[in-house]
């Protein structure tokens, strides 16, 4: 048994060209939090101050910038940072799509920036030729961030988000939970209802006890209308030295989205958690939890696990009564995400690069199998890499058996680094995988793209590779960033497939393609493609 002593940091974000450097041999990092309020540092800066605004633009594909060609750009509302995005598909109208991400409002209020991040959406109708950018109200609070999105039974929307405000003694509350529904497809949006308050504030020199809802992710039953949403609980209190925390996995339910169920730990117990600081063989340091649910309303959670004395481990439970229970936790894999080199505020990075990266496991059940057995978690881990030359690839789980054992594959091992995967399952089972990718470019600079690969697994063994597809136009330059920094600490932690009703692929990913009028630096936005089903 071990009591575990962590020492909290918020991530500054100043400016910084530095490449990644090799980890100093500590203690194994545990899950770490969410940074989405970061941006950068100025001389005189005010997070929270003022009103958000409330942003409506269309814009056309047909009359985007050249630079665009090929490729969809889902936001409008100027130069200002776009990340971590999030897409779905209407199950009942293939043309019909819905992107989130994080949208940076910032403004001045005299010689202070005035800041907000704001989880905002763009909907199209007509298939990716036009797309209409929405704020959703986010009122009481100050900030939106880990935009996440489903559609439900009937067409609803769900958007879940965490939210905070600007707090006692600080510049942040703990983060909260919240959801927000949509019942016209994403044109207008319900206040958003708290699932889970955070408590205590964000700030150096704070004591008390905090709890700091993190990394929420939704998703929705297409039969019943239920939703579910899954998130890590930082729980924390302080020690003369550090302070003694857990990190349960929680979730919650609802069928109108204006009520919720109490939260609850699903975590649970595990002979496979060995290093733990509670209960014996208690799972209760976690992070990146995706819910899915299965053709028949069975609901499989994936998260990543971190009591372990070595590398982490990809657990997931499941629940059969409609998220009333859920089974104790299975291992799925080891995840080799230990030996990253560090970028300067102390996360994982990758060679010639300075934006973050973590394995984040998703989920998706197979809607082709009646029984709900089929179920798939994709991640990327650096185990053919070492801290001073990355190599991160991309894998996938199966399980048939309804999560109880899993066969793992891999997915792309090209040389170079693929990271930040999201896996989709189609109508009749092929399972498509996206991911940004640096094959193709050296470890002295920080470029990416967006690749899509389509896998078929027919009677057994191996899946056949149906395609591989880089769906990204052109490179994202992300060593010559204006924001987060020259060579940029962030561009999200998870990017958004989504497979329509009709077998097209949806990607969305954050994309560093454009040029900064009158400077010699990249921005960040929202950009995505639609990838038509493989011929037969």
């Amino acid at each position: 048994m071990k009591t575990r002593l962590t020492v909290l940091a918020v991530a500054a974000l100043a400016a910084s060209s530095a490449l990644a450097a090799p980890r100093v041999a500590t203690e194994k990092p545990g899950p770490q939090k969410s940074g989405f309020y970061d941006f950068y540092t100025l001389a005189a800066e005010s997070p929270g101050i003022g009103q958000v605004v409330t942003n409506a633009c269309t814009l056309l594909t047909a009359a985007l910038p050249e630079i665009y060609g090929g490729n969809f750009l889902l936001d409008c509302d100027g130069e200002v940072p776009h990340n971590e995005t999030t897409i779905a598909v209407n199950p009942w109208n293939a043309e019909h799509a819905v992107g989130g991400y994080h949208a940076y409002q910032l403004h001045f209020l005299g010689a202070t920036v005035v800041s907000h991040v704001v989880g905002t959406v763009s909907v199209t109708f007509d298939g990716g030729a036009s797309w209409q950018e929405v704020t959703p109200p986010i009122t009481p609070y100050q900030f939106t961030g880990d935009p996440a999105l489903a559609f439900g039974a009937g067409g609803r929307l769900w958007f879940a988000n965490i939210a905070d405000h600007e707090g006692p003694g600080g510049a942040f509350t703990g983060p909260s939970v919240v959801v927000a529904t949509s019942d016209d497809g994403g044109l207008t949006w319900s206040h958003p209802v708290t699932v889970a308050s955070g408590k205590g504030a964000v700030t150096k020199g704070y004591t008390g006890k905090l709890v700091f809802q993190d990394k929420e992710f939704i998703a929705a039953d297409v039969s019943s209308g239920r939703a579910y949403v899954t998130w890590t609980s930082f729980q924390e209190r302080y020690l003369p030295v550090g302070y003694f925390g857990r990190a349960p996995i929680m979730t919650s339910w609802s069928d109108d989205g204006r009520s919720w169920s109490a939260p609850k730990e699903i975590s649970g117990f595990s002979s496979a958690c060995t290093d733990y600081s509670g209960r014996p063989n208690e799972c209760d340091q976690n992070q990146f939890s995706y819910p899915t649910v299965a053709g028949n309303g069975r609901v499989y959670v994936s998260f990543e696990n971190f009591n372990t004395p070595g590398e982490n481990q990809l657990m997931v439970v499941r629940s059969d009564d409609n998220g009333r229970t859920f089974s104790q936790p299975v291992r799925v894999a080891g995840i080799a995400d230990i030996n990253y080199p560090s970028n300067s505020d102390g996360r994982d990075t990758l060679t010639g690069c300075q934006l973050r990266v973590s394995a984040v496991a998703n989920s998706a059940a197979d809607p082709s199998d009646p029984t709900g057995n089929t179920v798939y978690v994709a991640w990327a881990d650096n185990r053919s890499g070492t801290r001073t030359a990355t190599n991160s690839d991309v894998f996938l789980a199966r399980s048939t058996d309804g999560g109880l054992t899993w066969s793992t594959y891999d997915v792309d091992t090209s040389p170079n680094d693929q990271f930040y995967p999201w896996v989709s399952v189609a109508a009749d089972g092929r399972v498509d995988v996206g991911y940004m990718d640096r094959s193709g470019t050296g470890q002295d600079t920080c470029l990416y793209g967006f690749t899509l690969t389509r896998l078929a697994f027919g009677g057994g063994g191996a899946p056949a590779v149906l395609s591989r597809q880089l769906v990204s136009t052109a490179p994202s330059v992300a060593d010559q960033s204006r924001w987060f920094g020259r060579n940029t600490r962030f561009v999200g932690d998870y990017n958004g497939v989504a497979v329509g009703p009709d077998g097209s692929t949806w990607s969305l990913w954050t994309d560093m393609r454009a040029p900064i009028t009158g400077l010699p630096t990249y921005g960040q936005h929202a950009v995505g493609a639609r990838t038509p089903p493989p011929q037969p």
